[in-house]
């Protein structure tokens, strides 16, 4: 039988009780027996299921609503070989996780315990597919590892394993390859290789940017963005100073630069093939390359954009209720669509669900980016280049005549560009797009202050989607957060009756977290939908603070609502809840 952490197990058991599948009671009755018999599989919930307090149907259903899981039921018939050959064998044993289908680059995973949904970057890692996790019966999930065809496709894994170890190093990269710190004079292989692994590292270490700068002296570093944050990498400083300018001129000679220009800033993109541990077709990374002359050296940033956008509307974090309400918005047949919020806090991630979302044969979807990050098939998509006069307006103004039912604006930048905006959305047409404010009502103040008329924003706007990347605690060493006082708690919003309720949990820091206490980012997001009272509002030119009480009567939730309600889950630290949210 599967096992489950005891703590969501009894969390899990409170999901039951909210939802009245549970009373109090058998609850306290079925604990009782779990506090004298000592630990077993399922935690309190194997005394609830075995006592018939419970189904295992109804908590499948608590743990797929609370955590955001499709649900599934595993047979011998839909389970499929390439997609148990995957991973290990010993990685799907020891984690009880089975990987049950495999469309092109989505490998979808049944497992029981939600926590192991953490797994999913290094199964991404490990695979190089897209993950989507289901949630499945803890019999039926025993059941399936045990089926005659997922014993065979193991050890086929595990035998395949073996084999691939034995080949020669050049067919992957060899990423635990040591970078010689000698001063390059002839030829330029070792450069190469440096900046191979550099890559590779980046890939495999689920890294969203690449900075590479010098400083006095010839001081060099290389910093790696990991969840939102810039750690330096040690392993390649003593390199790169002896090797700068070779380093960015083989960077600039791949993104199409021109060498030999050092005094302005260029834009490139660059692409690599990063082959799969396993054996596997190799991934296309694609690379966005910026480098800027500083005092002391040309400065170069980049943005690894992977082989697609990874998450569907469905997994980017969103509560029921908003995400309803988000799809009601894009569905609909002509309205703006906002999302908004700080660089790097996954505008474009959502922007992208929205589009795979609707995207389908009978729908005329245009896009303006600048840049195209990433291919959607089936998708008319431009990319601007504002030296030829391709700005957004004149790609806006282009596709109203090329008869589109849902236009996308990568960001709305100035006022020509937000008024043909606005007239596209009152005009029967979608119109999706980015703003850079705060928070969702202030979004509407930029919209006035940018010169829309009232009228035409409270007629035009139909939702508005503010959003953050926080840092989630560490799974592997969450403990209590001795830090969080019930001073500090009270600042950040809670209530006194709430401080009861929960303990503050953050990350201790363990070789799981490279000591940071932190991995993997949870979304935070306000979804402000536009209500009679909002347009009301609008209408009669309110500020900011009164749109924003006109909302929350509404039932809107703030950013920081929600960001206190990880906290209470023990998702998000104080800590970074302070970082993010509070301003």
């Amino acid at each position: 039988m599967p096992s489950i952490n005891p703590e969501i197990s009894i969390k899990i058991s409170n999901l039951l009780k909210t939802s009245g599948k549970l009373s109090e009671a058998n609850f306290n009755e079925a604990k009782k027996k779990y506090d004298s018999n000592g630990k077993v599989p399922l935690g309190v919930l194997e005394y609830l299921i075995d006592d018939k307090l419970v189904s295992e149907d109804d908590i499948v259903s608590a743990v797929s609503r609370n955590y955001a899981l499709r649900k599934t039921i595993l047979t011998e018939q839909n389970i499929k070989k390439e997609a148990v050959k995957k991973l290990p064998k010993d990685f799907i044993m020891e984690n009880e996780m089975l990987p049950f289908e495999l469309n092109g680059r989505i490998l979808k995973i049944a497992l029981f315990d939600p926590t192991k949904s953490t797994l999913a970057g290094k199964i991404k890692s490990m695979t190089g597919c897209n993950v989507e996790l289901y949630v499945a019966k803890p019999s039926n999930l025993d059941q399936a590892l045990k089926f005659k065809s997922v014993i065979e496709a193991t050890q086929e894994s595990a035998n395949s394993t073996n084999n691939q170890a034995q080949k020669s190093s050049l067919s992957k990269p060899n990423l635990n390859v040591k970078v010689p710190n000698v001063k390059i004079t002839q030829g330029e292989n070792a450069v190469v290789e440096f900046v191979d692994k550099l890559l590779n590292e980046s890939f495999f270490s689920g890294t969203s940017d690449i900075h590479i700068e010098i400083f006095r002296r010839g001081e060099a570093r290389v910093r790696f963005r990991k969840d939102g944050v810039l750690q330096e990498q040690l392993q390649f400083k003593q390199f790169l100073m002896e090797n700068y300018n070779a380093i960015v001129t083989r960077l600039k000679i791949m993104s199409g630069c021109d060498i030999s220009e050092k005094r302005l800033p260029q834009d490139g993109k660059l692409q690599f093939k990063n082959p799969q541990p396993k054996n596997e077709d190799d991934v296309d990374i694609d690379v966005r390359f910026s480098v800027i002359p500083a005092k002391e050296g040309e400065r170069v940033v980049m943005r690894l954009l992977a082989a697609g956008p990874d998450l569907g509307l469905e997994q980017i974090g969103l509560d029921k209720e908003d995400y309803d309400n988000l799809v009601t918005a894009i569905t609909a047949p002509q309205g703006m669509v906002l999302v908004t919020g700080p660089t790097g806090s996954g505008k474009s991630t959502t922007l992208y669900g929205c589009i795979k979302k609707i995207n389908n044969p009978g729908t005329n979807i245009m896009t303006a980016e600048d840049p195209v990050e990433f291919y959607l098939k089936g998708v008319g998509q431009i990319q601007a280049n504002n030296e030829i006069g391709l700005t957004f307006e004149a790609i806006l103004k282009s596709f109203l005549r090329q008869d589109p039912e849902v236009i996308l604006v990568g960001e709305i930048r100035d006022k020509s560009t937000v008024d043909i905006a606005i007239k596209a959305a009152l005009t029967g047409h979608l119109l999706l797009s980015t703003l850079h404010t705060n928070d969702a009502v202030s979004t509407v103040v930029r919209l006035v202050n940018m010169g829309v008329p009232s009228f035409m924003v409270a007629s035009a706007l139909s939702l508005i989607v503010a959003q953050r990347l926080a840092r989630k605690n560490c799974s592997s060493c969450t403990v209590d957060d001795d830090k969080a006082t019930r001073e500090s708690l009270l600042q950040l919003g809670f209530k006194e009756e709430e401080l009861n309720t929960f303990t503050p949990k953050m990350g201790a820091g363990c070789a799981e977290c490279n000591n940071t206490g932190y991995k993997g980012r949870q979304g935070i997001y306000e979804v402000l939908k536009k209500t009679p009272n909002l347009e009301a509002a609008i209408l009669r030119d309110a500020r900011g603070d009164e749109m924003l009480e006109v909302a929350i009567k509404d039932g809107f939730k703030t950013m920081q609502v929600i960001g206190r309600n990880f906290i209470k889950k023990g998702i998000l630290s104080v800590e970074e809840y302070s970082r993010i949210l509070v301003v």
